[in-house]
């Protein structure tokens, strides 16, 4: 663990809580234990997906693919600190 990994995860998984994606609103959003919320990454309306040619019409279900793949590795990242 570097020694930033040392300062800062403990203030990171607080902050955090577990990561979950809000597949209506299209933001991960930080739970916390009391059921508190905190908004960190907005999925939807990113420009650049948009542009992705090969997603033929499914660029909203690759979004809330991309939330769900996000959320998870956040998670994932989390719980190895």
């Amino acid at each position: 663990m570097t020694e930033e990994e040392k300062e800062f995860a403990p203030i990171l998984k607080e902050f955090i809580g577990k990561a979950k994606f809000d597949e209506d609103g299209g933001y991960i959003w930080g739970v916390y234990p009391d059921e508190g919320m905190q908004m960190l990454i907005q999925i939807r309306g990113w420009g650049a997906i948009q542009n992705i040619r090969n997603l033929k019409g499914k660029h909203a279900l690759f979004q809330d693919f991309m939330g769900r793949f996000i959320a998870d590795a956040i998670n994932e990242k989390l719980e190895k600190l």
